[in-house]
């Protein structure tokens, strides 16, 4: 909301800047010994095509080819390269970005071609689109439809050669399934998610009789003879039919339940499952292998069969799932056909955890024998990318092969089957590397070794290394912390994105150190736990951990991390306190693309003071004065910085705000890697964020709970997620205790959205004085106050005037200011343009 107030002026003032050089002198650092790209032993990963320019969340290759591969863009386009042995950007296949709707788990989600695609130019894409279906208005739909290659150009879709086979009505935005794949049988196969959030509130799951949903289909697209003709259902558009040996065909029972045979959903192949976001078959024997996601605790990996229930909602992973109502002996009686995970892991940080599964591929190429037979998948939120070796009996055997965070899917080149990663995040697509010996710079064994600090023991940075500190900073178990920062050389600058952020040279590198009480409230009881380093290079960021082992050096953490227990003393209780060094990986799960690299080096974060041994001053006018800007200074911000959690002179809107841009938006934000519907970031309204009386993902099985409700607490499902640890904990990584003062922030804020007044117009009225000409300004509480110009009332453009008194704030309570404007010798028309956060 914005509200102005208006005055008539006229003077004959004139006003001056006078600048002031900064007490901070750039110099290059010389010392610091981090390698820009990371060495590598064992598996890593090497950027497969150079100057791709795509944004993967599919990787296809067409039967039978050996030299073409196509990427498919949720934003609703599938991009080919058309001769793998010249990279280079990748051609337009198909575009239908006007014709798809996409953000977060929706858009274009799946492509397969069809076995003889070569000869008949046949393909499918299963998208999210805006669409009618009878008896329902206007709404999402999931859409399964056939496309041809331009008769003309064989070499490009022709987008008006749609056929709809299906769409179905979409309940939610998320758990969307959307993987296509022709199994060796010919027939198409694809996944579904339950649409349901969370707890399957939709009751999707366990149901062969409503909608196409929680499972797996089968298809024929061929009209084979045999097929039967699909039952009718408002989704179904027509154009395939269903396979005669499908499990589910003539069902009369499912459940022990009686089901009307003519409502059963006959495509169905498998049932009961989640998420199944991607999956593949074997290419030596067609076992069909799915990766499906989890709700708050388990993620599981299963291998398939025909008429399987997986056990979704009754299950999740190897647990009981969030419904009731599992027939008795669902789990051994074979009438069931339940079919157990081959694998689960849990939710969490580490090398064996994660928060999202994505499906792999069991790797059948000629370049790594080790892998051979082996199924690779990865978590999308930890980054984990592993291999799953069956044993004959027992457990899989389980290896970590490397982290990276932002993989969607795999894919396969179809020259020698080497493993290719698509990385929606990074936007980029990698290749699965082994080097038997260590390649590339070893990173340094200690900190000592590292550069950064002439003497480790005071932690004195190395000339060129600047320290900064921050408004608000992320929570982190209660520990403290210290931030430098050193760009390279002194002909390199930060720079300036469109949307205020900044960015930074290759070579950049942000390091914090971690402190902790281990008697809260006591400082004698201080003790060093970590220092980290995020490296900025030419592909994103790579981080290095280092563990303090004494009181004067700390040893690097190994590539996967590692976890250490404490023992502390909180409020005079005694209680074991799990602390995660993050391996390199789980860095980048919020250390993420979408969020700049560093979450914050950045002008909300960085506007206040800092005592520099030259002085204090503004840190970004100080940096600016330095030159690491350039010649460019960075333009004054139009918004206040994020507010400190305790700042008690800052409204509790503002605050609530600054502490969910810190905590949470990294990832809940457009592009990034969090679910929910939400942007948690300061410069999105909180009218438009999707934060007060949000609509979740995951209602928990009531309809009353929101993203944080108003007025209630107990119905505020982000509180709820924050306040607690464990299964659904948010944020999901490297924290093991709750932060009770943000939980006690998002409280208050919760109880006064209740009663939040009506917002009133900051009033402008002049005041006398001899010699010149001042305004008062009453900011009312809650919102910021901007004053602007115009030589005529009903100008067009107002021209906003910077003052000394009057600085960007959302103030806890109403105040009044005074200011002396800059006039000029014409009669000024002087506004006030207030607006809430």
């Amino acid at each position: 909301m914005v509200v102005r107030s208006w005055v008539l002026l006229l003077a004959s003032c004139l006003s001056a800047v006078v600048g002031l050089a900064g007490p901070l002198a750039r110099v290059a650092n010389t010392t610091l010994k981090l390698p820009e790209i990371p060495g590598s032993f064992g598996y890593r990963l090497v950027e497969a095509f150079p100057g791709l320019g795509v944004t993967p969340v599919a990787i296809v290759a067409p039967p039978g080819g050996t030299n073409r591969l196509f990427f498919v863009e949720p934003a609703g386009r599938i991009r080919v390269l058309a001769d793998l042995s010249k990279p280079g950007p990748a051609a337009v296949f198909l575009d239908l970005v006007g014709k798809t709707v996409s953000g977060g788990e929706q858009g274009l989600l799946g492509l397969a071609f069809h076995p003889g695609h070569a000869t008949n130019g046949r393909f499918f894409v299963y998208r999210t689109v805006t669409a009618m279906t009878a008896g329902r208005t206007n709404k999402l739909h999931d859409r399964l439809s056939e496309f041809r290659v331009s008769a003309s150009d064989p070499g490009r879709a022709d987008p008006d050669s749609e056929i709809v086979l299906f769409q179905q009505p979409d309940d939610a935005v998320n758990h969307n399934g959307g993987d296509l794949h022709f199994g060796p049988d010919g027939y198409l196969y694809v996944s579904l998610g339950d649409e349901g959030g969370g707890n399957d509130q939709f009751s999707n799951s366990q149901r062969i009789d409503k909608d196409f949903f929680a499972g797996l289909l089968r298809i024929d697209v061929d009209d084979r003879p045999g097929s039967l003709p699909p039952n009718p259902h408002p989704a179904v558009v027509g154009n395939y039919r269903v396979p005669a040996d499908n499990p589910f065909v003539g069902a009369t029972a499912f459940n022990t339940a009686a089901v009307d045979p003519v409502k059963v959903r006959t495509e169905y192949f498998a049932v009961g499952l989640r998420n199944p976001w991607r999956f593949s078959f074997d290419a030596a024997n067609g076992e069909l292998w799915i990766g499906d996601v989890g709700q708050d605790r388990w993620e599981s990996v299963v291998v398939t069969r025909k008429g399987a229930n997986h056990g979704w909602a009754f299950r999740e992973g190897n647990i009981a799932g969030p419904k009731s109502g599992m027939p008795a002996g669902f789990l051994t009686d074979p009438r069931f056909n339940y079919v157990p995970p081959v694998f689960v892991y849990a939710h969490g940080s580490g090398t064996d955890k994660g928060n999202s599964l994505t499906g792999g591929l069991v790797y059948r190429g000629s370049r790594l024998a080790q892998l051979h037979g082996a199924y690779v998948f990865a978590d999308y939120v930890s980054g984990n990318v592993w291999a799953l070796r069956r044993q004959a009996t027992g457990a899989p055997k389980i290896e970590r092969l490397l982290g990276k965070t932002g993989i969607a899917a795999f894919g396969t080149d179809p020259r020698n089957g080497d493993i290719l990663l698509a990385d929606v995040n990074g936007s980029r697509v990698w290749r699965l590397e082994y080097d038997a010996v260590f390649t590339g710079a070893q990173p340094p064994a200690t900190l000592a070794d590292t550069g950064a600090f002439t003497d480790v023991a005071s932690l004195t940075p190395a000339p060129g290394i600047v320290p900064y500190a921050v408004n608000q900073p992320f929570w982190s178990d209660d520990a403290t912390k210290r931030r430098w920062v050193s760009v390279p050389g002194t002909d390199r600058f930060i720079g300036q994105g469109a949307d205020g952020a900044w960015t930074a040279p290759a070579g950049t590198v942000w390091m914090k150190h971690f402190d902790m009480e281990m008697t809260n409230g006591v400082p004698s009881s201080l003790r060093r736990i970590e220092t980290r380093f995020i490296v900025r290079n030419t592909n994103g960021i790579h981080g290095l951990t280092y563990r303090w082992d004494s009181a004067t050096n700390a040893v690097l953490v190994p590539e996967a991390g590692a976890d250490e227990t404490f023992t502390r003393v909180i409020d005079g209780v005694a209680r074991t306190q799990t602390w995660r060094y993050p391996g390199r990986g789980e860095c980048l799960a919020c250390h993420n693309a979408t969020a700049g690299y560093s979450l914050s080096f950045n002008p909300a974060q960085l506007d206040r003071d800092f005592p520099y041994p030259g002085g204090t001053t503004n840190q970004i006018a100080a940096l600016a004065d330095a030159g690491y800007f350039g010649d460019v200074r960075p333009a004054p911000r139009g918004s206040p910085p994020i507010a400190a959690l305790d700042d008690e002179s800052v409204s509790v809107e503002w605050r609530a705000r600054s502490y969910l841009a810190v905590n949470c938006a990294p990832c809940h934000r457009p592009g990034g890697p969090g679910g929910g519907f939400f942007d948690a970031r300061l410069e999105t309204p909180t009218a438009l964020a999707g934060l007060v009386d949000g609509v979740l993902n995951d209602a928990r099985g009531d309809d009353a709970n929101r993203v944080l409700a108003s007025g209630s607490a107990a119905h505020s499902v982000m509180l709820q997620r924050q306040s607690v640890r464990g299964a659904g904990q948010m944020p999901p990584l490297a924290s093991s205790i709750p932060d009770a003062a943000g939980s006690r922030l998002i409280t208050r804020w919760i109880e006064q959205l209740a009663a939040d007044p009506p917002a009133t117009a900051a009033t402008l009225t002049p005041v006398a004085t001899l010699g010149g000409l001042r305004l008062k300004i009453r900011q009312p509480a809650d919102q910021t106050v901007a004053l602007e110009a115009a030589d005529r009332i009903d100008a067009a453009v107002w021209v906003p005037i910077a003052t000394p008194e009057l600085v960007p704030s959302y103030p806890a309570t109403a105040r009044e200011i005074e200011v002396t404007p800059p006039i000029d010798q014409r009669t000024r028309f002087f506004r006030t343009r207030s607006s809430k956060p």
